[in-house]
């Protein structure tokens, strides 16, 4: 049977949620303090934690501290009040694995208790060596609990005891020089240097000088000998981003490179060893460019060793809350300023598509703190950009031209198309959600903020369960 254990002070919540579990087929055990829930857990074992951010006489995230250190690969989930931003960032960070909003919702949690059960039947496939690494927590920048992050992380864990080359794939703003220093500074060269370059910055006639490096008097210009990155990142990793913009006579000289562990300053005559560990990384396809003859076969080959492809934002929606408090927290920084993301604004944040990936997610946290005035970061806070406004004040200058014609309000349109959507599902939100295209966790917000009562919705409202 699934073991659950539950720490919540207050008793009726406590109770309810322990009927919820037991009716859903757990073996529960709970407790009413961090104290008792440390003391519990040496002696026990457990598949999942529930615990409540609100225990009295001791701060829950030096109880999560050391839970992790009883239960290390234990998923802990914590019950949170949603102006808890701060303490629940902190919290991600020290290794939970989810965190839920009260008041509770029966599905969500539900929903959460199944993430974890899936986590807790992965760790037993997992190698010691993959253990050995808190990826519930990332690496660094590389920050996830979503089943893509894990796999990438596993992914990552097994290169990092090696010097082999890897090539890192994906779309613009995934974060691939975050990854390629992510993998350096895990890995066993984090001693030695590590250098970046970006193929596509370099005009085409300086990049041979500017990796190989050149002598005194080797062009015009060259009025002093001038160290390359190759040399650079000697014994290190040197990162070589846009790959597929480099030329192919120096596609030549990096394979020949590569095939012999020598190079030549431009305009030198003597040979170097070096000795480097190359990542690249693309967000072209860079099978395509050797098919159309831009990019060589046979280097594509000696530098794919390795490849790592990183998810898009929109496969891996379950991270964007913990890449966007992480975000927060790092943009403030020591400042007394207090800024504080609902829940709501956090599953809008999920629903978004983000082509532009995390660079994008963290350009609009950047307008949104800028634009806030209450401190709070709400989903309209980040519906329009500037040119979108622009737009809005231009439409709205025409409103005389068409006040002729009636037209239902956004709230009205969105009102009738949860309520028609229930009524074809006869109440079931699950089914209602998934016809419009949104989560459970943003069908309950729109339901709660329009006032729409469902029979379906179970909740610990003021310590009853209904």
């Amino acid at each position: 049977m699934r073991r659950l254990f539950i720490v919540e002070p207050d008793s009726s919540t406590r109770k309810a949620l322990k009927k919820t579990g037991l009716r859903e087929g757990w073996d529960v055990n709970s407790v009413s303090g961090g104290f008792d829930a440390l003391d519990w857990l040496a002696v026990h074992k457990t598949e999942i934690v529930l615990m409540s951010m609100n225990l009295p006489l001791i701060n829950p995230l030096k109880v999560l501290e050391k839970m992790k250190r009883l239960c290390k690969h234990t998923p802990i989930i914590l019950m949170a009040e949603s102006n808890n931003n701060l303490d629940i960032t902190k919290a991600f960070q020290g290794g939970a694995f989810d965190v839920v909003f009260k008041p509770l919702i029966q599905e969500l949690l539900s929903d959460c208790l199944e993430d974890a059960l899936s986590f807790v039947e992965l760790v037993p496939s997992l190698s010691k060596a993959e253990l050995l690494h808190p990826f519930l927590q990332g690496y660094g920048d590389l920050d996830g609990t979503s089943k893509a992050s894990q796999n990438l992380y596993i992914k990552i864990d097994r290169i990092l005891d090696s010097d082999i080359s890897i090539m890192i794939n994906g779309e613009s703003g995934t974060g691939k020089e975050v990854a390629a220093r992510t993998i350096h500074r895990f890995g066993k060269l984090k001693d030695q240097p590590f250098v970046s370059v970006n193929c596509a910055a370099i005009p085409e006639n300086l990049q041979e000088s500017e990796l190989f490096g050149y002598e005194k008097g080797a062009f015009t210009g060259a009025v002093a000998q001038k160290t390359g990155k190759f040399e650079t990142a000697n014994n290190g990793t040197l990162f070589l981003d846009e790959i597929g913009d480099m030329s192919l006579p120096l596609q030549a000289k990096i394979l020949r490179f590569i095939e012999t562990g020598e190079l030549e300053r431009v305009g030198g005559i003597v040979r170097k060893d070096v000795r480097v560990r190359l990542i690249t990384a693309t967000n072209k396809n860079l099978l395509e460019e050797v098919r159309a003859k831009r990019f060589r076969e046979d280097l594509f080959h000696r530098l794919n060793v390795y490849p790592i492809t990183l998810p898009s934002l929109r496969e891996r929606r379950k991270d964007i809350p913990l890449l966007s408090s992480l975000t927060l927290m790092n943009m403030i920084g020591n400042s007394d300023k207090n800024i504080i993301i609902p829940p709501d604004t956090y599953d809008y944040l999920s629903q978004n598509n983000w082509p532009g990936n995390v660079r994008e997610l963290i350009n609009s946290l950047n307008r949104a703190i800028v634009s806030t005035k209450d401190g709070v970061l709400y989903p309209e806070s980040f519906s329009l950009s500037e040119s979108v406004e622009l737009e809005v004040q231009n439409e709205i200058s025409l409103e005389k031209e068409i006040n002729t014609m009636t037209i239902p309000t956004l709230k009205k349109v969105e009102m009738d198309a949860i309520l028609n959507a229930l009524k074809i599902t006869d109440g079931n939100i699950r089914q209602a959600s998934k016809a419009l295209g949104i989560t459970r966790a943003t069908m309950y917000n729109k339901l709660k903020r329009y006032n729409i009562k469902v029979r379906r919705e179970i909740r610990v409202v003021n310590s009853q369960e209904i």
